[in-house]
């Protein structure tokens, strides 16, 4: 398989697009509907456990309540955001770049009769199209590292967060960030899994939520509780050898399986996985 020209080289806002309209089958395929690391709290749980328990630990992070309205940002096909939804009883408005996904979003949320309380819609979280004060909660489940693509980004997010939150209600958010770049060696392996490049990772994310105007209420780094989702892909690897390789070859699919087996130890010698509820005052 060969990546189209959009996704080769730096990373632009079409080619996050293009990507995640491309890979969401698959994902889906192999790992289930929600699209972020999952969080082991005790190291037994299943990933779709441990999917539920990342979208939960977010969700109570943003202090969600009945009635609320809540936007999605970055929201995958809205898996996320029908658990929020269910579980408390709140009205999510969910956002996604992906048009592919945006598609199988509202057929997610139709097939479970949902679509009154879950909207999904294609749209930039870097320019947001609701007006200022539109929501109570907000929640970013590991989505920002993906949306932005250079550092004036990372402003435009949060300040655009800030301003459709209204004076007194919380962002929930999760990402994995890095503390520092690592080796050229090490980069490529993250580029070629995560369609990053390292430096765009290299994010204080307490500091640019508190540069925006943010108080930081909660703050937390689940790195060590989120990789044993690494054990989980290569397990998926295993289980459906075959599968994998009549789809992509042989020669992709064990590359990749030795890059996920690299990538446990590049994240524990430079990553940082940050948790935090931000406060609008």
């Amino acid at each position: 398989m060969t990546l189209p020209l959009l996704l080769r080289g730096r990373r632009t806002a079409a080619g996050v697009a293009a990507y995640f309209d491309l890979i969401t089958d698959d994902g889906r395929l192999f790992y289930g509907d929600s699209f972020h690391f999952g969080y082991f709290r005790t190291g037994s749980e299943t990933l779709a456990q441990a999917l539920d328990a990342h979208t939960d630990l977010v969700a109570e992070m943003a202090f969600l309540g009945s009635g609320q309205r809540v936007l999605d940002v970055g929201c995958g096909i809205a898996a996320p955001a029908l658990r929020i939804a269910e579980r408390f009883g709140s009205e999510i408005t969910a956002v996604n770049i992906s048009r592919e996904q945006v598609r199988q979003g509202r057929r997610l949320i139709e097939e479970r009769g949902m679509a009154r309380h879950v909207q999904i819609a294609r749209g930039d979280a870097r320019a947001l199209d609701f007006a200022d004060a539109s929501f109570d909660a907000i929640v970013c489940i590991e989505a920002a590292g993906d949306i932005c693509v250079t550092e004036q980004d990372k402003h435009r997010f949060v300040g655009e967060l800030h301003r459709v939150l209204r004076r007194g209600g919380h962002v929930g958010f999760s990402d994995l960030a890095l503390r520092s770049c690592p080796s050229l060696e090490d980069e490529r392996v993250l580029r070629a899994l995560l369609y990053h490049g390292a430096a765009e990772l290299v994010t204080d994310c307490p500091a640019l939520f508190a540069r925006h105007g943010f108080s930081i209420v909660v703050r937390r780094d689940i790195l060590v509780e989120t990789m044993p989702t690494w054990d989980s892909a290569r397990a998926v690897y295993e289980q459906r050898r075959l599968e994998v390789i009549r789809r992509y070859g042989r020669r992709l699919a064990d590359r990749t399986r030795a890059q996920i087996e690299l990538i446990p130890k590049i994240l524990a010698n430079y990553a940082i996985f940050p948790v935090l509820s931000a406060l609008k005052g």
